[in-house]
């Protein structure tokens, strides 16, 4: 009986152990918090439920500024940079978020009747899911009024994309140089669209700028942050609508080397400069210490920041040499320079542009252009160099060399459609150093003229007495021709067969006669020169002549599309290809006395 009692002691004891057991883990699973399922994503961005004071509020004269969200928010990680204030506080006030309040606390006391504005832009999150409350903008006066005027407007940039940070600053000081010494009195952020708007502005003049502030200090003080100024005082009594900036690099006027090539090479000397070169070759000249003759230089007119110099008399020991630099006569660097020994490369030819070859082929009216991979002052000997059809007959030709010793032409009496194979024997080509090229073969295809469209366009300027630069491009913005127009208002330019394609244009406003364009510069209070692209493609079609009329605006992006499309002619212009042909066709003949 005793034994029986103590079983049925066991069993409830074991019994009360489980239960607990189960209670306690009941009771954990239940202290878990557990994110609910099946809900939605809350999308919804913060709201302001009060303030103090009030927005739009007049005579306020407090130190603080206190406005409470409808939920908790998310802290500003630099005010500074992410708030706005205009006209500009200085000491810059204590900005806060803690839950969901948010504090202004001004240092010193703030001018007498004037309108402040705070912008946050889009840095107002709630904590949860990050959403924005945004262009939120807070108001209020010291005085019994809201100032109300408005200044909108665009700001341009001639590479087509707005830098990040970039503002609008109005001054109410009068001097040029306000720019870098102070913070401006209004400030707004530019959109990605190049648009601004300041509000809320007082009745009175301004010296207007643009900046695309890299540092964030609202200064112009690095030499990489680009500009934009209004040349006079900018009078605001009313709204202002259409205020345009345009914002640029400033340029460096001094000229220095940017980039150059430790060794000579193949005696060759390849130099890269800070902006493009705009003189003549006698005004850049190089001169080795010790030997009092001028190397010649030249330029690269692809490329108008490079340019190469040539030595044609060097000892091939690696000895060490020092060639001085200068710009007419001054002095721009002393170069210690290497040189290296012969045969450091086999020199080749290739295509100018082998992609083209490829896929447009050669127009059976043109020559054939190639680029050598070395410099040549003689022509190649052409006792070396044959071209051969598919028949393998020999196909009589002119050579020739360009200015920059390093392309060169080849004309010949194509046949269309055909396939043709250049080759090159040893020694056809020597360079400066006493290089010379081994045997080499480059096919090629010719396509009938048929499939080529002539290409004319005339330019209608804005004014006479000024240069301006007319540049062709294809489709992928490779430049195809540059022209200097000038003594009228309207150039007519005939560019000649063209592969059929789309093509694009641009005008430069060449104020200074250079040739190129130039940046401005905030010293000298010199707005860059003006650019304007034709956005409308320019299309030639097979066998056709395609006429435009451009007529230059720079007071706009692009104009309209002129009233005469590409390739809408009359019929009777077809076949005008044909007889450019047969002219060509005759001049080669005599040319080559056939």
């Amino acid at each position: 009986m005793q034994k029986e009692r103590i079983n049925k002691r066991s069993i409830s004891q074991k019994f009360s152990i489980l239960w607990m057991m189960v209670l306690v883990g009941f009771i954990a699973s239940c202290a878990q918090i557990v994110a609910p399922t099946g809900g939605k994503k809350d999308t919804t961005p913060p709201i302001v439920k009060s303030s103090y004071p009030t927005n739009a509020q007049l005579n306020f004269h407090q130190k603080q500024i206190t406005i409470h969200f409808n939920e908790w928010m998310q802290p500003l990680t630099n005010p500074k940079a992410q708030v706005i204030i205009s006209p500009n506080v200085e000491p810059f006030p204590k900005i806060e978020i803690i839950k969901n309040e948010l504090s202004i606390k001004f240092k010193d006391t703030l001018q007498p009747n004037t309108t402040y504005s705070i912008y946050f832009g889009d840095n107002l999150k709630d904590n949860n899911e990050g959403n924005t409350l945004s262009n939120y903008k807070f108001l209020f006066s010291t005085g019994s009024f809201i100032d109300s005027l408005n200044v909108k407007g665009s700001v341009q940039t001639a590479l087509d994309k707005i830098p990040d940070n970039t503002f609008v600053l109005l001054y109410k000081e009068k001097e040029d140089s306000v720019f870098t010494k102070k913070r401006p009195f209004y400030i707004s952020k530019v959109q990605t669209d190049g648009s601004f708007s300041l509000e809320n502005i007082k009745d009175g003049a301004y010296r207007i700028y643009a900046l695309s502030d890299k540092n964030g200090n609202y200064y112009y003080d690095l030499p990489t942050e680009s500009i934009a100024f209004s040349d006079s005082l900018t009078h605001v009594s009313s709204n202002i609508d259409s205020l345009n900036l345009e914002l640029f690099l400033p340029e460096d006027t001094t000229l220095r080397i940017f980039e150059k090539d430790k060794t000579i090479k193949g005696g060759i000397l390849h130099l890269t400069f800070n902006k493009e070169l705009s003189f003549s070759k006698d005004e850049l000249t190089a001169t080795i210490i010790g030997n009092d003759a001028i190397i010649p230089i030249i330029f690269q007119d692809k490329e108008p920041k490079k340019a190469t110099i040539y030595f044609t008399k060097l000892q091939n020991d690696s000895s060490n040499l020092t060639v001085v630099l200068k710009d007419n006569g001054k002095l721009i660097d002393t170069l210690k320079l290497k040189t290296e020994s012969k045969n450091f490369k086999n020199p080749i030819l290739f295509f100018q542009d082998t992609a083209a070859y490829k896929s447009l082929k050669l127009i059976e009216s043109t020559p054939l252009k190639l680029i050598s991979s070395f410099y040549c002052l003689e022509k190649p000997d052409s006792s070396k160099i044959k071209i051969t059809d598919t028949s393998n007959i020999n196909l009589p030709f002119l050579i020739s060399v360009d200015a920059d010793l390093q392309t060169f032409k080849i004309a010949a009496l194509w046949k269309p459609d055909m396939k043709y194979k250049l080759t090159i024997l040893d020694s056809a080509l020597v360079d400066l150093a006493g290089n010379y090229n081994k045997n080499q073969e480059i096919s090629f295809w010719t396509t009938s003229v048929k499939k080529a469209g002539n290409l004319l366009i005339t330019y209608e300027l804005p004014k006479k007495n000024i240069s301006y630069i007319a540049i062709l491009k294809d489709n992928s913005g490779k430049v195809l021709d540059k022209q200097i127009l000038r003594d009228s208002q309207a150039v007519k330019m005939d560019y000649g067969l063209r592969a059929a394609g789309t093509y694009s244009v641009e005008v430069i406003e060449d104020v200074n006669d250079n040739g190129i364009w130039n940046s401005g510069s905030f010293i000298e209070k010199r707005l860059p020169e003006k650019i304007y692209k034709e956005l409308k493609p320019i299309v030639v079609k097979e066998n056709w002549d395609a006429e435009e009329i451009i007529k230059v605006d720079f007071s706009k992006k692009a104009m309209a599309p002129p009233s005469n499309p590409a390739n809408s002619l009359p019929k009777q212009q077809e076949g005008k290809a044909n007889s450019l042909q047969n002219n060509f066709n005759q001049e080669r003949r005599g040319l080559f006395g056939q």
